[in-house]
């Protein structure tokens, strides 16, 4: 904290008690921030509120902020709505996207997404990125209005020329997709280039797939991985399942179990059932890890309980075996009889194996708790 800081924060203070409301919100700022006097975030709150109730429109949005995340005051998506509202009223355009974000959403307010297009277009005409990224994202949906690729780009464009990372990733998506444009890979490419260079996760893992595979860029395989390892090292899931199936069985890369089990581990934490599947094949197998059958059962249980056949079948089958867990010839018979309803093509083999290990008595509950299950979990129908 330097002289000049706590000199500032001194006048700040005297204007703040006189009742000037934009002192009052400098004060709140400087609390914030820890800038010419240590950081409180209580006495943050109270200067803010001071100034927001005095009609300060950056005040009542970093109220409605507080109010939503629950910082200094109790969290209340309702009373955080209200100062959204009062902000956006005075047309300042964080205020009028956090207010569009309430409809979006559905907090504190009813949800309506006709009100949360009218308040981000607010915001983004005056210049907001992330409310024209909104904009656009509600065009490219069709999210409560008809798809509109032209005026997805419109805003899209606006976002990505102010640097705006996601903005450049769905412009990369719309050339590559030919979403509204002509598809042009080459263009893809840039706008993931510019979009990895400002953060984006997703734009590394896409651009390393164009140079995997030659598309609108000179195949590049080394590039290509250099690109999945920045991705899957940012949290991108795309790119850690890439790199777990490339270790696993050398695609573009020396065979490496390690390295496998590790993006496979990194991958299934975002709960992509197939990948759920996947670790606990490679629990169950030893294969870059210690073997371990509770590790297995529980993978592939969390990927049964997404209805996912294979773990389903593979659940059973450790139920039925006793491994990685008490044998239980019931929950054995509940997991295959769902992995058959699935489509898994092995499990009536092993249902017929499992019968006549079993009473009738025991087969009944299984159908029962399989049924219920069903009913806790309907699957999709046709139309």
């Amino acid at each position: 904290m330097t002289q000049n800081d706590a000199e500032g924060f001194r006048w700040f203070l005297v204007a703040a008690e006189k009742g000037n409301a934009e002192a009052q919100y400098g004060v709140g700022s400087l609390y914030a921030i820890g800038k010419g006097v240590s950081p409180d975030d209580a006495e943050a709150t109270k200067w803010f509120l001071k100034s927001a109730e005095n009609g300060n429109a950056k005040a009542q949005y970093n109220m409605g902020v507080r109010c939503a995340y629950g910082r200094g005051v109790p969290k209340d998506n309702q009373q955080a709505a209200s100062w959204f509202r009062k902000s956006a009223e005075q047309g300042l355009a964080v205020g009028q996207a956090g207010l569009a974000a309430g409809y979006a959403l559905g907090l504190g307010l009813p949800q309506d997404k006709a009100e949360a297009l009218k308040w981000y277009t607010k915001a983004a005409e005056q210049g907001l990125p992330d409310a024209q990224l909104q904009v656009g994202l509600i065009f490219f949906k069709g999210d409560g209005i008809s798809v509109n690729y032209e005026q997805a780009l419109f805003w899209f464009q606006k976002a990505a020329a102010q640097k705006n990372a996601d903005a450049e990733f769905n412009l990369g998506l719309m050339y590559e997709h030919g979403q509204g444009v002509q598809t042009d890979f080459s263009k893809a490419a840039e706008y993931y280039d510019l979009a990895a260079a400002h953060g984006s996760a997703d734009a590394l893992s896409n651009s390393g797939s164009l140079y995997q595979h030659g598309t609108g860029v000179p195949q590049d395989l080394q590039k290509a991985m250099k690109l999945y390892t920045m991705a899957a090292e940012k949290g991108s899931f795309p790119a850690q399942r890439y790199l777990a199936g490339a270790y696993l069985m050398g695609n573009g890369v020396q065979k490496d179990a390690a390295q496998a089990a590790k993006w496979m581990q990194l991958a299934a934490a975002h709960g992509d059932a197939e990948t759920e599947c996947n670790l606990a094949v490679l629990y169950q197998t030893g294969t870059g890890l210690p073997q371990s059958y509770q590790d297995a059962l529980t993978w592939f249980q969390k990927a049964a309980e997404q209805d996912y056949a294979t773990a389903q079948h593979n659940l059973g089958a450790l139920y039925g075996n006793g491994q990685g867990t008490t044998k239980n010839l019931v929950e054995a018979y509940k997991w295959l009889s769902l992995a058959e309803q699935g489509g898994y093509k092995d499990t009536q083999r092993a249902l017929d194996l499992l019968k006549p290990q079993m009473t009738s008595e025991q087969i009944a509950e299984a159908q029962r708790l399989a049924d219920a299950w069903n009913t806790a979990h309907p699957r999709p129908t046709l139309k």
